[in-house]
């Protein structure tokens, strides 16, 4: 990932975007491991930010692919509208009909308009959504291995602690080795000395109290 980035100004990393644009980074918001890096990570306000504007704009190309969609059948309804009024018109000189196949040739004039303006809509949103997704991806990188270097501080700390708490544990293991030890051997010792009914009248008198 590295090889991807240069230093701004302000020292913070920034992803070339002209290497970026070559390959095919996948929407984000619609990425589950994307997602997924923020079950213990807060999102910031800019993330939240162009979070909600990346999801605008699919909306909007989605929006625009429907329209088209829309206004491109009503269009072939207004051509097969115009093919079956034309013997009426032409044929017959039927007024009605007439009018009803002008009406339908300024819908197809206004459709047209708007497929035009559609077709510049959906031509450039793919990059403004592209940008977009770029432009999280960064957010997002700032914002993880921010907490990716506080995390690593902590596992040091950690490791710190562990090898203390472990010589701390070998040592009281030690302890109580050698004090069970004593104990043992001053118990049989004793046992061997003063016979083992002597020794339960000391059990009695030092241990159950």
């Amino acid at each position: 990932m590295f090889n991807i980035l240069k230093r701004s100004k302000n020292l913070k990393n920034k992803f070339d975007r002209k290497v970026l644009k070559k390959n095919n980074i996948s929407i984000l918001i619609l990425d589950e491991r994307w997602n997924s890096l923020f079950k213990n990570i807060k999102k910031t306000d800019k993330i939240i930010r162009i979070e909600k504007e990346l999801i605008n704009l699919l909306k909007e190309e989605a929006r625009l692919n429907s329209e088209f969609k829309e206004i491109s059948n009503q269009k072939k309804k207004c051509l097969n509208k115009i093919i079956e009024l034309t013997p009426k018109v032409f044929e017959e000189n039927n007024e009605n009909s007439r009018i009803e196949m002008e009406s339908c040739e300024k819908s197809i004039k206004k459709i047209n308009q708007r497929f035009e303006e559609i077709g510049k809509e959906i031509e450039i949103i793919p990059d403004k959504i592209k940008d977009k997704n770029l432009e999280l991806l960064e957010s997002t990188v700032n914002t993880v291995y921010f907490k990716m270097r506080k995390n690593q501080k902590r596992l040091k700390e950690l490791e710190n602690l562990i090898d203390q708490a472990r010589k701390s544990l070998e040592s009281y293991i030690d302890e109580k080795g050698e004090l069970s030890e004593d104990d043992t051997d001053i118990y049989t010792y004793f046992h061997d000395l003063i016979g083992k009914e002597e020794l339960e009248k000391l059990d009695k008198e030092y241990f159950e109290k």
